[in-house]
């Protein structure tokens, strides 16, 4: 089963907030987990950049949004976390198979999503680190504004989403 991964990963050690764990929990077991299955609410990933050497993250103002955000898309329908993490990357950052085996997210965060026109309510966001200079990158200019590497403290002025701030703040501290 293509969404098996996505149940192993729901652990309250890297949740945001106990109330984040339960209601994962509650929506792994609903299952429909991609958006084509449940508009309403459904999983994504999301990868923040970050470069050890110069201790800055990768940031975008992503179009749809209007936000400064962490770079990151919806799991498609049979997808594994694996498959939509290296396709994401690559549809926004140009780098094909970035990842050789699968990876464990650093956190799991839920966004209510607040545009009335759309159908969607809550995005469960799976969060993991992309440790990368960025040298390769081919920034997709259909997704994004603007993009740009950033300081901690630079990232925290610019961003506002609450759970892009909460992956910040785990990155930061943890590095």
């Amino acid at each position: 089963m293509p969404y098996d991964d996505i149940a192993k990963v729901i652990v309250p050690s890297i949740c945001d907030s106990p109330e984040t764990f339960a209601r994962y929990q509650k929506r792994v077991e609903e299952g429909t987990y991609t958006r084509d299955e449940n508009p309403t609410s459904h999983f994504c990933v999301y990868f923040l950049p970050y470069n050890p050497k110069t201790k800055e993250v990768f940031i975008t103002l992503h179009k749809k949004s209007g936000l400064w955000i962490s770079p990151g898309g919806h799991i498609d329908r049979g997808e594994t976390l694996f498959q939509t993490l290296n396709r994401e990357i690559q549809e926004e950052l140009g780098m094909a198979n970035y990842f050789a085996q699968p990876q464990q997210p650093f956190l799991l965060t839920i966004t209510p999503i607040e545009n009335p026109i759309q159908p969607c309510k809550f995005h469960f966001d799976i969060w993991f680190l992309l440790q990368t200079d960025g040298k390769d990158f081919q920034v997709d200019p259909k997704e994004f504004h603007a993009s740009k590497w950033a300081s901690f403290a630079e990232a925290r002025r610019l961003v506002t989403d609450p759970p892009n701030l909460k992956a910040l703040e785990v990155v930061e501290r943890t590095m």
